[in-house]
């Protein structure tokens, strides 16, 4: 199953960039000024071209310092095997810490889920749960049931941000030209920012596959045990199972 999950987020990560590649900063904001008018039209105002909005769009769209961003966000450009060795030390930190303060009346619950979860900050959070149906999630979705038994939490530990330094340094750059309204709802900042979520799970993928069914010893582990990424309060998605 593992191997699967892993297949599914490459799948996911080339289809999400392949489509993030194609675009730029000037052909997202040329998109939201044809969309924006296409939609006065459809109610009958004619004018929107010659307000005030779609001059500065088109003012700061060929704007040096926000297309190199765009560039430098697609690139990728951190050493892999550096990433995961990282990855690798956060989750044994995490784990270190999670055995040696899980209280007794939690040690007899059987851990069959792990949720890393990050919020604001690229910097996941670990969350452990008992028993249940839970699936392999083969895109971002909801799970069936909301599992409420949480053994154990570990907040922020998991470190993403040398994976989305160049996002991070993008979202920051498009905040400061004040052009995040037309931006971060685009499909080619969604399909940008995807890709870069899907390759951090991949890289979890691996460390956790590095470091094998040993991390868990200590702990009441039954299998499969399904560990999931997701964003807070969004869907989550499957990226390693211990069989």
């Amino acid at each position: 199953m593992k191997d699967e999950i892993l297949q599914n987020l490459k799948k996911l990560f080339q289809e999400s960039y392949s489509y993030a590649r194609e675009g730029s900063i000037e052909k997202i904001i040329d998109e939201y000024i044809h969309e924006t008018n296409q939609h006065y039209v459809s109610i009958g105002i004619n004018n929107y071209l010659e307000d005030e909005e779609p001059f500065e769009l088109k003012r700061i769209k060929k704007n040096s310092e926000l297309e190199k961003c765009f560039k430098e966000a697609l690139k990728f450009d951190f050493d892999e095997n550096k990433i995961i060795s990282n990855l690798v030390s956060d989750i044994q930190t995490a784990f270190s810490e999670i055995k040696s303060k899980l209280i007794d009346e939690k040690k007899e619950i059987e851990n069959q889920a792990i949720f890393l979860e990050f919020d604001f900050i690229p910097k996941a959070s670990i969350a452990g749960y008992g028993t249940g149906e839970y699936p392999i999630l083969k895109e971002p979705k909801y799970l069936d049931f909301y599992p409420d038994n949480e053994i154990y939490i570990a907040i922020e530990k998991i470190d993403y941000r040398k994976i989305w330094k160049n996002l991070t340094s993008l979202e920051n750059t498009i905040e400061k030209f004040e052009v995040d309204d037309y931006v971060f709802d685009s499909g080619t900042y969604q399909a940008l920012r995807n890709s870069i979520i899907y390759k951090t799970y991949i890289l979890l993928h691996k460390a956790l596959n590095n470091l094998g069914p040993e991390i868990f010893n200590g702990l009441n582990i039954k299998k499969p045990l399904m560990i999931y990424g997701n964003e807070h309060d969004c869907e989550p998605i499957s990226i390693y199972v211990l069989e």
